[in-house]
């Protein structure tokens, strides 16, 4: 350590190794490029080191499967079911190629691989190619009955000082001094402004995902994380519990899982779910696009919270 000193303070260029070797042995030649990789002579550069820092960004892009010919997504439009093409999956839509002849503003319910059911708007149409919006909400695909009721339980956790509000659709009262009249139940047309949000919880790594669509056996997510297809993950959804899950497909921002255990939705209502923004967000392929309006809060007869309690009754 004294000569290392010495040499230091000198200013004297440093020759030679720092450290001797220990019992006064030679440093080993350094070993040829045959020997490199050889069983003989192993070296540190010619072994694997397994990594045991978590990624910090995704260098794993090309392991997002895309969804196969056997599992091409099937169009609801119409009435009528359409095998279509997948060509984009990307944050707020999908551009897909389909063989019918949609107009603007048209709904059309994209099916993906079995892993639940979009609703989605037609935003552009050039050929055959569609460029769709999804719905903002989280789609819950169960009972109507069960759907219902997990949404007054919400109602009742999460948003207690929700009034009433009438129904855009409610008929005007003649009487001024008759008893209002509550709006007629409707839960097929009229949807709920609520997103629900989670946790995916994958090689060391946990990232924030947006639930598009959940039931029973499965959900269809939206995140950033890189998912190869076959992963087994935990999705955590805070207060409703967690759920080990497999990933079916990934395309895009979009994954589409499996549930391991049937999960009862009806614990959704633990957690406080997110309000849809009143602002519309453009999709990602849409970014070029002037317009500004939007399907979901006028055409496609989003409800308020006080319109959801009103039409969901007591």
């Amino acid at each position: 350590m004294n000569e290392f000193r010495e040499r230091l303070l000198s200013g004297k260029p440093l020759r030679g190794p720092l450290l001797r070797q220990k019992g006064g042995k030679p440093a080993p030649a350094e070993p040829t490029s045959t020997q490199a990789g050889s069983e003989d002579s192993p070296r540190l550069g010619a072994v694997l080191i397994p990594r045991e820092a978590s990624r910090s960004s995704n260098h794993r892009v090309d392991s997002r499967h895309h969804l196969s010919e056997a599992e091409r997504a099937v169009a609801t439009w119409d009435g009528r079911d359409f095998q279509v093409q997948i060509v984009n999956l990307s944050g707020g839509g999908a551009m897909l190629e389909a063989p019918f002849e949609p107009k603007l503003w048209d709904r059309v319910d994209l099916s993906l691989a079995g892993c639940g059911t979009l609703e989605c708007a037609v935003r552009w149409i050039k050929g055959n190619r569609l460029g769709l919006e999804f719905a903002h909400e989280t789609q819950i695909d169960a009972d109507p009955e069960v759907g219902a009721a997990l949404l007054r339980e919400v109602l009742k956790r999460s948003f207690p000082e929700v009034s009433y509000e009438a129904s855009v659709s409610t008929p005007p009262v003649e009487n001024s001094s008759a008893e209002p009249v509550a709006a007629p139940v409707d839960r097929g047309g009229k949807r709920h402004p609520l997103i629900w949000t989670g946790l995916v919880h994958y090689n060391h790594e946990s990232t924030h995902v947006r639930l598009r669509n959940i039931s029973e056996v499965g959900a269809l997510v939206e995140t950033s994380a890189s998912l190869p297809v076959g992963a087994e993950l935990l999705l955590d959804l805070g207060e409703p519990g967690s759920v080990f899950s497999t990933v079916a497909w990934g395309h895009g921002d979009q994954c589409g899982l499996r549930f391991h255990e049937p999960f009862n939705l009806s614990l959704l209502a633990r957690a406080k779910p997110e309000l849809t923004s009143q602002r519309w967000a453009k999709p990602d392929y849409l970014r070029d696009d002037s317009t500004e309006t939007s399907p979901w809060a006028s055409r496609w007869n989003r409800l308020t919270l006080g319109e959801l309690k009103q039409t969901l009754g007591r």
